[in-house]
């Protein structure tokens, strides 16, 4: 398999005839974001799609030139509209969905046709693995036969890709499972620690089929593989907090700060790769949480978790754009 970088690749772009050219359309697209005082999110992506195509544009000039002036004006240029960008988007409040309109119209990132036969592959393993009946039992029950799973693979090993599917297509049906009884887990009576430990070992032993000697698996096969089943479990999870906080009239602060946790992660943790690697219906999934979500936070209000929820779109939309500041 191709590595992963050279699985995604943003989409490029003609250059123009010369640096002047480039350097004029560069400073008129500034001088167009200055000007403005708030945009929707069709304009936003509209406006960020422009900027990426002259910056590509002006960048593929400047590589055949040696004048440091004219290198120094794009790079001023550049961080110009990037401090416009960010006022603009500081200037409104912004939804989970708008967040969502902007993933779709700006994530560049491209599957090569190999990496896109896995993803849908992986895709059809766990549509296959969602069929199987979840576990039987109480909460406790439930745990204790997610934990049983757990010490078995570890104590077998993972050493071939039959030893990781099996394990991924029993690992899900246990998650499903627990994700039945989350309004009793989410007290804290039930311990957890161990799940999420045995957990993280199993997982490092998956990865490390990738680098042995002998590998089982390619180093992106199985970053690709462990991407989609964290997107589906981080998925599955916020849902069943949505779906399982309808249900409560109330919850103390203890639960509403796990709660909120669980329903923020897949906005947090979820970046443009983890998009890339959605089918059409996880996206609807993303969308209905970002419906649900603000009534959800209304709900939580008494949260420990030191967080601005309500400005997390603005925040996410920011990162997106314009990356780590």
């Amino acid at each position: 398999m191709a590595t992963l970088l050279a699985s995604c690749q943003p989409v490029s772009n003609d250059s123009p005839s010369s640096i002047g050219d480039a350097l004029v359309s560069y400073n008129e697209l500034f001088t167009i974001i200055k000007s403005k005082k708030a945009l929707n999110v069709e304009e936003l992506i509209s406006l960020v799609q422009e900027w990426r195509k002259l910056k590509t544009a002006v960048s593929a000039t400047l590589e055949n030139d040696t004048t440091a002036h004219a290198d120094a004006r794009h790079i001023s240029i550049g961080d110009s509209i990037k401090f416009q960008m960010s006022r603009l988007i500081d200037s409104r409040k912004w939804s989970y969905s708008d967040y969502l309109a902007v993933v779709r119209g700006l994530n560049d990132i491209e599957m090569d046709s190999v990496s896109q036969k896995l993803v849908a592959s992986v895709h059809l393993f766990y549509h296959d693995a969602g069929t199987a009946a979840p576990l039987k039992g109480s909460a406790k029950e439930v745990i204790g036969k997610y934990n049983r799973l757990l010490d078995g693979s570890l104590a077998k090993g993972i050493r071939t890709k039959h030893d990781a599917i099996d394990f991924l297509r029993n690992e899900d049906v246990a998650f499903r499972s627990f994700l039945l009884h989350l309004s009793t887990l989410s007290t804290g009576n039930i311990p957890l620690d161990d799940i999420t430990k045995k957990t993280g070992e199993v997982m490092h032993g998956i990865i490390s089929l990738s680098a042995d000697e002998y590998p089982v698996f390619g180093k992106s096969e199985v970053v690709i593989l462990l991407a989609m089943r964290n997107n589906r479990r981080l998925l599955q999870n916020a849902e069943a907090c949505l779906e399982s906080l309808h249900r409560l009239h109330r919850v103390d602060n203890g639960q509403a700060t796990a709660y909120l946790w669980m329903i923020l992660q897949p906005w947090i943790s979820l970046d443009g790769f983890a998009y890339a690697l959605m089918d059409e219906e996880q996206m609807r999934t993303m969308e209905k949480l970002a419906e649900m979500t603000p009534k959800a936070l209304d709900k939580l209000e008494e949260s420990d978790l030191p967080l601005d929820a309500d400005g997390l779109p603005a925040l996410l939309i920011k990162t997106f754009i314009l990356g780590y500041e």
